[in-house]
């Protein structure tokens, strides 16, 4: 009277609450396995699946934080976001290639990006890190990060020194939490 065995899956998909990548991941796991698939979902806040994982990022001599999408028996896998497209090409069995890595470490962010002798040192270290990482497909030009960290700063000081600044600084505050715990 026993029923034919299903082969047990080999697909696993480790998240971690709190991870916000793994909020984007869930939901395409979610789907795959309503369209057929057998993905294992694995909280790694749990002691025998974080242990599970460690074992399998040591089999396949890699290590990653979450989200971790992997084939157990080939070593196939996804570490961190890399979009719905390749995670449903992970699923099928497609062989899944490592993002490019960076030639050397990318220059230090700035504390003071209105400081004009050290913006200009660090646009002269991120354009030569940028040449010999072309590699990389989508990287920022170094006028496109100045802008933005120049902006945020600049918002910073106004927000600091006015009352209304204060409370627009906690509104954000609180709607980061409300989103990272999944309140709408």
């Amino acid at each position: 009277m026993s029923k034919k065995s299903k082969k047990e899956s080999t697909l696993y998909y480790f998240y971690s609450i709190g991870c916000a990548f793994c909020k984007k991941v869930e939901p395409i796991v979610d789907e795959l396995n309503s369209n057929g698939h057998d993905i294992i979902k694995l909280d790694i806040s749990e002691g025998t699946n974080k242990l599970f994982k460690e074992e399998i990022e040591q089999k396949f001599k890699l290590r990653c934080g979450t989200p971790l999408l992997i084939d157990s028996e080939t070593g196939n896998s996804i570490c961190g976001w890399r979009g719905e497209d390749t995670i449903k090409k992970w699923a099928d069995g497609e062989k899944i290639p490592e993002p490019p890595k960076p030639k050397g470490k990318a220059p230090s962010l700035l504390k003071d990006w209105n400081n004009e002798k050290d913006v200009k040192k660090f646009k002269k270290d991120y354009e030569k890190w940028k040449k010999k990482n072309k590699h990389i497909p989508g990287l920022q030009t170094s006028d496109e990060i100045i802008g933005k960290f120049r902006t945020s700063q600049n918002q910073r000081e106004k927000q600091k020194n006015s009352m209304e600044g204060r409370l627009q600084t906690l509104e954000i505050k609180l709607d980061k939490l409300m989103n990272h715990l999944g309140v709408k």
